[in-house]
């Protein structure tokens, strides 16, 4: 007997940069982007939709509860919508918008569609999980469903409805990609400090003191933060985390130490446009990620136990014992960006020190 989510119409789309592109059947047999198993829209589409009917349904249906405000059956939903949104190296992600008379729910679903996404996914399930039950305050997204299928594994998550992605533009200064308000957008020099603000708050409220333990890796190229805006001001979430755990100088002060310093650097590396040339950007951002980040830590009891004066005991770091931080941690001297972070470091150093003397 066939289920009455099973005669579901369901409409499959692709975002683009010029508004939402219907799935021509002409695409089935076309690989996705970057997938090295070369797995293809059909294949893709299809096992969406058969993580819709299956696995992913009670979740999909409880989201349209909640947006309703009562129960949705399985008879109310009139159509799912499958969006295709970006290709990444681990992830092809979607969204999946339930409709029903009077209201829609929107989720996200992580699709890893080779053995290096799988182990990643697997990974950030279970970091998600813990995060957004452990540390609700940092807004991370509350996965809802796992399903580990034959080519296609499948994370369903909260979606943040109006965020997009943040990156530095060719041209000078911050974009929004908001492709749903417009295209490309410009964000003012204040609303971007905020943003880079807010991203640097999200992880220090994540980071775990004793252990050292914080998420990692992360990147702004990847468009791991997005950012939403209206009148009232700017909103910044972190969508993923695909690793939590120390580094190799572990927890304690200078475990923490540690993710100050490499926070603040890798909160300045983006690629131009999210995909061109490396980029660093000016002194604005890093006073804008000390200020999230002083202000997430000076609220942590953690802090006090470790370094019991912890603004005191920055001012007296110098750029000398900051270097020597990185040129023991051998997993930033083997990271590919390292090489263009260490022809900036020197000045980073100087403009930290700077502004942790005021």
């Amino acid at each position: 007997m066939t289920s009455p989510a099973a005669a579901l119409p369901v409409t499959f789309l692709v975002a683009s940069p010029h508004g939402d592109l219907p799935y021509a059947p002409e695409l089935a047999g076309v690989p996705l982007e970057g997938c090295p198993l070369q797995t293809t829209y059909g294949e893709y589409f299809a096992g969406l939709r058969d993580f819709c009917m299956g696995p992913g349904q009670a979740a999909l249906f409880e989201a349209a509860g909640r947006a309703a405000g009562r129960p949705v059956a399985a008879t109310e939903v009139t159509e799912l919508v499958i969006k295709a949104q970006k290709h990444g190296a681990l992830y092809h992600p979607a969204s999946i918008e339930v409709r029903f008379p009077g209201g829609q729910a929107t989720l996200g679903a992580n699709v890893a569609a080779s053995p290096h996404g799988w182990a990643a996914l697997a990974r950030e399930h279970t970091v998600l999980d813990r995060l957004s039950r452990e540390v609700p305050e940092a807004g991370l997204p509350r996965p809802l469903c796992f399903d580990e299928g034959d080519r296609l594994d499948i994370l369903l998550v909260e979606w943040f409805a109006g965020f997009h992605e943040f990156h530095a533009a060719t041209g000078g200064g911050i974009v929004v990609w908001d492709f749903e308000g417009g295209g490309i957008a410009p964000l003012g020099p204040e609303r971007a400090g905020e943003a880079y603000r807010q991203a640097a708050r999200i992880l220090a409220l994540c980071l775990e003191v004793e252990s050292g333990a914080r998420i990692w890796p992360w990147r702004h190229a990847a468009g791991d933060f997005v950012v939403r805006r209206d009148e009232s001001g700017l909103e910044t979430r972190l969508i993923t985390a695909r690793g939590y755990g120390p580094s190799a100088l572990g927890g304690g002060e200078r475990g923490l130490l540690h993710f100050f310093l490499t926070t603040t650097l890798f909160m300045r590396l983006d690629r131009l446009d999210g995909v061109g040339a490396r980029a660093f950007l000016p002194g604005w951002c890093l006073a804008a990620a000390v200020e999230g980040m002083l202000d997430a830590l000076g609220q942590r009891p953690g802090i006090q136990k470790h370094i019991p004066d912890f603004a005191a005991a920055l001012r007296r770091v110098t750029p000398d014992d900051w270097r020597s931080l990185l040129t023991t941690d051998a997993d930033f001297c083997s990271d590919p960006d390292a090489p263009f972070l260490m022809e900036h470091l020197s000045g980073h150093l100087v403009e930290l020190f700077d502004i942790l003397s005021r």
